[in-house]
């Protein structure tokens, strides 16, 4: 090739690159991302997501819209609303929309998430870059999108929560940073009331877009914080009336069994966690239940001690930025109160169902970017310096490796739940996930072995549950009627119910089973096809026919759809002999 063809070619290719345009820095980022969670798209449904979508029939239809604002997240049985603690209508909305096109399909749902999650890089590229150069605020928005810690926001379809009220957030403190007019105002607000119905997390949002104001437009404050307080009202109105005003809560993390002063015994180590994971993203897990219950050095002072320091370095570099520049101060002070909120948020203040976990740092890492921008803006590192270059490339793609092997392992539930145990060895949850797996493989011994490990970490209705199914299955029938009647103490659960009824079918005084399964049908599901089917099972064993019928015919009403139920329907209003076990 003649000279001055090669160098047109290599001028071109390089005018790809630079001058690196906002369009350019955007079509990058999302040529980054797809690539990078291309594999994610076609991984399973895994943990929260079965019961939040699968097994949620609420989700599965948008006609059920106003029941999403009417209750909390999680089915809670035939004829019950939505339940739990989590009050995250707008979740549930996202969800309810991808099932009624595309039906349980996880490659959808895991598509529209990281669009969102693409979504949320390039709002926050839009937002440094008010503040930086487009070099810079790729580099920054760039580290955003490919970190490890991130990944579960992105691989996770149940963490979609961690990305609507980002976006929303970022949305509306776009809106309030380039627009003058009221409207402007109002927009931002309906943003942010998005937020706080995708996640309470939201309510960061509230503190942040008026810090900003305070801090850059300080004379449209009073409007705006009207606007807040009126969304504000609306938002608790709508959880009141969904939750109450307490909202039961069953404890299932050993977290939540400290009281105050306990759990602030384990904030170093909290904090320190989440340092570790952003500076050395290698061991991740989707879950993480240690507790530590007294002061000692190696989980304590230790911790106590990098916190403090990493602390002070913060705070002492404000203190040189208050000398050097004003400007750079003040946007320094306003991202180290983003980063301080949103750790200070899950510090175990109030109880939260999980010690750490990586998806809860998705929102203080921008404030922890946003100081990093700060410091190389005003120090003007030098980002086309070959060592400072060459050591940028290393860590882009050490970051990016890392969050690409990641998506391997939320392949399936069991991927997931045998990588992550060997990280986690306090989460109980993944030995309940396993014990669950084993059940639905036939391996009930087992499955009986995870749940009661299970068990011996942190006691609780499901992996009690999880014990019966797994004595039931090997024709151990007392000790399964001794697991059940355990995980009820530990909470309301509609399935131990069913399976517990299911347990009178092979073992059992029959008229004992009658008399638990009506009192359940009277008092909490009289919708619960499965109950009436054993329900009228029974009675057609003692030879109460009638009762019988009445009661297979309210189970074919409420589920035509159960296994086996065509058969015994055709069979007791038949009055033919009638032989049907549940088990092994």
């Amino acid at each position: 090739m003649p000279d001055h063809e090669q160098q047109e070619e290599e001028i071109s290719l390089k005018d790809y690159f630079v001058p690196l345009t906002t369009a350019k820095a955007i079509l990058f980022l999302v040529i980054i991302g797809l690539t990078l969670f291309f594999y994610g798209l076609f991984n399973n449904f895994v943990a929260d997501d079965p019961p939040e979508i699968i097994q949620n029939p609420v989700i599965q239809s948008i006609q059920n819209f106003p029941q999403f604002f009417s209750g909390g997240l999680f089915y809670m049985g035939p004829g019950q609303k939505l339940g739990g603690s989590f009050y995250r209508p707008l979740q549930s909305v996202f969800f309810s929309s991808i099932y009624s096109v595309f039906g349980p399909n996880f490659f959808m749902f895991h598509l529209f998430q990281v669009f969102l999650f693409i979504a949320n890089v390039w709002l926050l590229l839009l937002l440094f870059k008010h503040f930086f150069s487009i070099s810079l605020s790729f580099l920054l928005a760039l580290i955003f999108l490919i970190h490890p810690i991130n990944s579960e926001a992105a691989y996770y379809i149940s963490a979609t929560q961690e990305v609507l009220f980002l976006f929303f957030g970022l949305l509306s403190l776009w809106i309030v940073k380039n627009y003058q007019s009221q409207k402007a105002l109002i927009f931002s607000s309906i943003c942010l009331f998005c937020s706080i119905l995708s996640k309470e997390t939201g309510i960061l949002f509230f503190f942040i877009t008026p810090l900003y104001i305070v801090l850059y437009h300080r004379k449209r404050i009073y409007p705006l914080v009207g606007y807040f307080l009126s969304f504000l009202g609306v938002y608790f109105l709508l959880r009141l009336n969904a939750l109450g005003i307490t909202p039961t809560v069953t404890k299932n993390a050993p977290i939540q069994e400290l009281n105050l002063v306990g759990r602030l015994i384990n904030v170093p180590e909290m904090f320190l966690f989440y340092l570790k994971t952003f500076f050395y993203p290698w061991d991740l897990a989707s879950v993480y239940h240690w507790v530590y219950r007294q002061i000692d050095f190696q989980h304590f002072y230790l911790p106590l001690i990098i916190d403090l320091l990493f602390l002070a370095l913060l705070f002492f570099f404000s203190f040189v930025l208050h000398k050097k520049s004003r400007k750079h101060f003040i946007l320094y002070i306003f991202f180290l109160i983003w980063f301080l909120m949103g750790m200070l948020l899950h510090m175990q203040i109030l109880p939260l169902d999980q010690t750490v976990t990586d998806q809860w740092f998705y929102f203080p890492m921008v404030g922890l970017l946003g100081m990093i921008g700060v410091l190389f803006d005003v120090f003007k590192v030098n980002v086309k310096n070959v060592f400072v270059f060459t050591t940028i490339i290393i860590i882009i793609s050490l970051l990016g490796i890392r969050t690409f092997v990641r998506g391997f392992d939320w392949h399936d539930d069991f991927t997931l739940a045998s990588h992550d145990v060997t990280v986690s060895k306090e989460a109980y949850s993944l030995e309940h996930e396993l014990s669950r797996i084993y059940i639905d493989r036939g391996e009930y011994q087992l499955a009986k072995n995870h749940a009661e490990k299970s068990i011996q970490l942190f006691p609780y209705v499901f992996n009690y549950t999880d014990l019966g199914n797994a004595n039931f299955s090997l024709g151990d029938y007392t000790e399964a009627k001794k697991a059940y009647l355990q995980a009820l103490k530990y909470g309301d659960n509609y399935t131990t119910y069913e399976n517990m009824a299911a347990l009178y079918m092979n073992d059992g005084d029959p008229k004992e089973g009658i008399t638990f399964i009506k009192s359940l049908l009277k008092k909490k599901y009289p919708s619960d096809a499965r109950l009436w089917l054993y329900l009228g099972i029974l009675e057609y064993r003692l030879g109460n026919k009638d009762e019988a019928k009445t009661a297979i015919q309210y189970a074919y009403q409420f589920d035509p759809g159960i296994p086996n139920i065509n058969i015994i329907y055709t069979t007791i209003i038949n009055n033919q002999p009638l032989h049907y076990r549940i088990g092994q």
